[in-house]
């Protein structure tokens, strides 16, 4: 068990990039939370493996991994990443999402076939496939995993019909991830009352200054009804009461600030807010946590 006196619980973002387009300074969508029996990553964007070394994470303490939906900047190397991590892993890894999740990792074994062969002899390891132990979800559901209870929850980022949100609770601690959304009840409902609410946004305010007026005629509209602006995730975390606020991964279509950012989460919410960066580190704090 982790404690506050001891190795805090913590979500350190591992990759703020909203949108699968390469962007300097920032990784596609990983974040993960470092309680209770190891580490619990919500979502596997391209690179993810390289982000949890370099944020000093051991990969054997990996235990389980939250994939929200399918587009390509959330679940790009949920497969990679275990095959990459497969000769540290000392029991299985617990991965939970939506189909065609099995299909993904079925696949991925056929198409690295001769490395897995190679290092089964080599280096006398079980076949990958018995390090990964995977549970497909396709309604809102509660999930048991190690210490950690896991409660799903359909979100809204259409078309895409099998979009989560997830929500960890954890020794005393309560972490709520919204996954690609645009503002639902069913977010508010997830986070009621969580020590940490992560929400995605995606910040438009400036993008007229990079948009031609034909362009953002046509775009504006399609990312406000499949995503949140800042103050709808304000609107969200006032609504669930939930302690804190981070607002991650940020979707923006030219440079951003922070201050401008939690400017407009703050007409909603009073509570504390970041915006996520990579290899921000945000502590938990439970209410017996909290200094009063």
């Amino acid at each position: 068990m982790t404690t506050a006196g001891e190795s805090a619980p913590a979500v350190v973002v591992l990759g703020s990039a909203g949108g699968p387009t390469p962007k300097a300074g920032r990784r596609p969508v990983a974040h993960v939370l470092d309680a209770g029996d190891g580490l619990t990553l919500i979502d596997c964007g391209n690179g993810v493996a390289g982000q949890l070394v370099e944020a000093g994470f051991d990969l054997a303490r990996l235990r389980r991994i939250l994939i929200t939906h399918h587009h390509i900047d959330h679940v790009a190397d949920v497969a990679l990443l275990l095959h990459l991590a497969w000769t540290q892993l000392t029991e299985p890894v617990h991965v939970i999402g939506p189909p065609p999740l099995k299909e993904l990792f079925e696949l991925h074994y056929q198409a690295f076939d001769l490395d897995i062969r190679s290092r089964m002899h080599d280096e006398a390891q079980p076949h990958l496939r018995e390090m990964v132990r995977i549970t497909e979800i396709d309604t809102a559901t509660t999930v048991h995993s190690g210490n950690a209870t896991i409660t799903a929850a359909l979100v809204e980022h259409p078309p895409i019909e099998l979009a989560f949100g997830y929500r960890v609770d954890v020794d005393r601690y309560s972490v709520a991830f919204s996954g690609d959304t645009r503002p639902c009840a069913a977010v508010v409902t997830l986070a009621a009352g969580v020590d940490l609410l992560v929400h995605e946004t995606t910040y438009l305010d400036n993008a007229l200054d990079f948009l031609p007026a034909a362009r953002a005629e046509r775009v504006l509209p399609r990312m406000r009804s499949v995503h949140t602006e800042p103050a709808g995730a304000g609107v969200v975390a006032a609504s669930a009461r939930a302690r804190e606020l981070l607002l991650s991964p940020v979707g923006a279509f030219g440079p951003t600030s922070d201050a401008d950012i939690i400017a407009d989460a703050r007409t909603r919410y009073d509570g504390p807010i970041s915006v996520g960066r990579d290899f921000l580190r945000v502590p938990v704090l439970s209410q017996e946590s909290s200094p009063s």
